[in-house]
């Protein structure tokens, strides 16, 4: 009976253990379903995450979407003085600002249809006058106003139409500050009346603009505006102020207007820029430019003869040239004591004007051109693409600087002589 009994309780016992054994079996299959699916759907969350960041990424990168070769079509309404007869559509990325379109109005009123590049700057003109009303061609239909110089459209254009009146407003001061100086110093020399002169010295008093004031300004709206390509109408125009490093942050492709037709220019300054920055440390290379008194001479007759020697490339219709003068000769009447000496070469064409800006502008030291504008020998050879420029060439014929513009000059001389 005990055997029995202990069999009975034996078999039992090896029902449960199997029991027990199918039942962990069972557990452990739902438990590695469980981690499998948990696995998954944690791969799928990721794959999800990795596809919505891609997403998200492609959606942050404006550039990558634009396709300026694309012919977009422009259709602009719009009112204009009544005694204009043409309203003009030009290509404000061209240099001569090219007419591609023109219709007649109606009692004061156009309209006018056609096609251009994408996102280009295209401007609106009527005929017999000059200035124009800039936009972008994005395809949103335009209502122009000509006799308020402003236009309604997308919210990009509305943006871009306040900023590009409020430069064209700076423009003007700066022209009104240079008529209203120049009148006064005529007029004073002239024996104009003190009634006559005061007129002029109010308009002088009044808040004056400069080309600096023009440039910082730009350089506000380019910070402002990363993500659209309205910084690509003002940087042309701005980027003499950025060092290189800074240019080349603000050509990076994660701003919108980074490929843009405009920043062509802007690229090839950087280049050229460069490219003028491998003269420090050099050598200076010679040239042969005619002097005002029409005999050729040579750079090797001033550079490398034991003085320190500031070759200015300028010209009289070069605005900022002009008004950093007076910086220029406050150095040269300073330090030309002490070996000092100053080479200015001129990119101007016609001699007379040449001649005549030395004297009003009291250039005592040595002046050359070769009336070839741009094509003059000396700024081919230095890579001269705009002015004003300049090198620093040391007393053993080193170029040691370039650009030394305003006060940059003052400080480096003060440097160089200790006073």
């Amino acid at each position: 009976m005990a055997s029995v009994l202990i069999v009975s309780r034996s078999i039992t016992k090896i029902k449960n253990n199997k029991f027990k054994a199918q039942d962990n079996h069972k557990n452990e299959i739902k438990n590695y379903i469980f981690v499998t699916a948990y696995k998954n759907i944690k791969i799928i969350s990721l794959m999800r995450k990795s596809i919505i960041t891609a997403i998200l990424t492609l959606c942050s990168l404006p550039f990558m979407a634009q396709d300026y070769d694309a012919d977009v079509t422009y259709e602009i309404k719009g009112k204009c003085p009544k005694d204009v007869s043409t309203v003009c559509i030009s290509d404000m990325m061209t240099y001569n600002k090219d007419v591609i379109n023109c219709v007649e109005t109606n009692n004061g009123t156009f309209e006018i249809k056609g096609t251009g590049k994408k996102d280009a700057f295209l401007g609106i003109s009527c005929s017999g006058r000059t200035g124009y009303i800039t936009f972008i061609n994005d395809g949103t239909p335009i209502k122009a106003d000509l006799t308020k110089n402003e236009i309604k459209g997308s919210e990009l254009n509305e943006k871009f139409n306040a900023y590009d009146k409020e430069i064209n407003y700076i423009r003007q001061k700066i022209h009104d500050t240079d008529i209203y100086n120049k009148l006064y110093t005529e007029g004073k020399a002239n024996g104009k009346s003190e009634e006559e002169l005061a007129y002029f010295r109010q308009r002088l008093s009044s808040p004056r603009y400069s080309n600096l004031t023009l440039y910082q300004r730009e350089q506000e709206i380019i910070k402002e505006n990363p993500d659209n390509v309205i910084p690509a109408f003002f940087l042309p125009d701005a980027m003499v102020l950025y060092s290189i490093p800074d240019l080349k942050k603000l050509l990076s492709p994660e701003y919108a207007y980074a490929n843009h037709p405009m920043i062509k220019e802007v690229n090839k300054y950087v280049v050229e820029t460069e490219e003028k920055m491998s003269f420090i440390g050099k050598q200076f290379i010679d040239a042969e430019i005619t002097g005002t008194d029409g005999k050729k001479h040579k750079l090797s007759e001033y550079c490398g003869k034991g003085n320190y020697v500031y070759i200015d490339f300028w010209a009289s219709w070069c605005l900022p040239c002009c008004q950093e003068m007076p910086i220029v000769k406050a150095n040269y009447e300073k330090y030309h004591p002490k070996g000092f000496d100053i080479v200015a070469i001129s990119l101007d064409n016609d001699k007379e004007t040449w001649k005549k800006h030395i004297e009003d502008l009291g250039m005592t030291w040595t002046n050359l051109s070769d009336l070839q504008g741009m094509n003059t020998e000396a700024a081919l050879t230095y890579k001269v693409r705009y002015i004003p420029m300049s090198l620093l060439i040391d007393p053993q014929g080193k170029i040691i600087e370039r650009d030394l513009r305003g006060n940059f000059l003052t400080y480096k001389l003060k440097e160089i002589y200790g006073f």
